[in-house]
């Protein structure tokens, strides 16, 4: 079973980040999906469970792929995907080259969604523009529980 804490689209918000310090000990694993790569780079204690990639704030870059516990998972930005306007890009991508969990960020909108057998979740943002979570997901045998968590209200 891998423990895993989802964030995105930080954007120098450390204040925020750092109440996550908790649950980045207790996580198995850290995913960043960009914008403000840099702020999850902070972190030096937690180097060997972080997993991050770039956003377009970043200068953007290469999507991430990895196996963890058998799911094979994609993490991406998303920018290059236009997932502001649709996931199909995504979608495509991910049935072409089998995964069955795409992580991405971008929008600043917490999602869970499942598709012909293909799980996409954006954890949403952090940052101070717009309402703040992120997604702590559980992966055990092959079985994707994610959970969006809402700091705010």
């Amino acid at each position: 079973m891998k423990k895993i804490l989802i964030l995105s689209d930080t954007h120098g918000n450390i204040r925020t980040l750092e109440k996550l310090t908790g649950i980045m000990k207790d996580a198995d694993l850290i995913f960043h999906l960009g914008d403000y790569q840099k702020d999850i780079q902070l972190y030096k204690e937690f180097s060997n469970k972080i997993y991050s990639v770039k956003g377009n704030c970043d200068g953007g870059g290469k999507d991430l792929e990895l196996d963890v516990e058998g799911v094979k998972i994609l993490l991406t930005h998303g920018d290059k995907y236009s997932v502001k306007s649709t996931l199909t890009k995504l979608f495509f991508k991910a049935k072409e080259q089998g995964f069955s969990l795409v992580c991405f960020g971008h929008t600043h909108q917490a999602l869970i969604e499942e598709n012909d057998g293909i799980m996409f979740i954006n954890p949403g943002s952090l940052s101070e523009y717009g309402y703040k979570s992120y997604c702590y997901c559980v992966i055990h045998q092959g079985k994707i529980v994610p959970k969006i968590v809402n700091l705010e209200g």
